[in-house]
């Protein structure tokens, strides 16, 4: 049994064993991966080297904590304030 891959934007899309390489469309590119068991799904593929790699994934983005009641309150009439001077400076001309 061979190992086959589909190639589908650059990426092994999926990865599937069989004796001979089946007939799809023409434009569906399938590779022989018999000899590189390591490759898997989702992995780059550069069509000029013929090569895979693993894809590069991002390290997360720390998320900030989530306020406390007592900071969303003090925002809040900070706020207020702002809104309240910006009336009364408006409303004075």
């Amino acid at each position: 049994m061979k190992r086959y891959v589909q190639i589908l934007w650059g990426k092994a899309h999926w990865i599937f064993e069989a004796e001979t390489v089946p007939e799809f469309a023409p434009d569906i590119v399938i590779i022989d991966i018999t000899d590189k068991p390591e490759i898997q799904e989702g992995w780059d593929y550069d069509e000029e080297t013929r090569d895979f790699t693993a894809p590069v994934v991002p390290e997360p983005t720390p998320i900030e904590p989530t306020p406390t009641l007592e900071e969303m309150q003090a925002q809040t009439l900070l706020n207020t304030e702002y809104l309240v001077s910006r009336s009364e400076l408006l409303g004075g001309m």
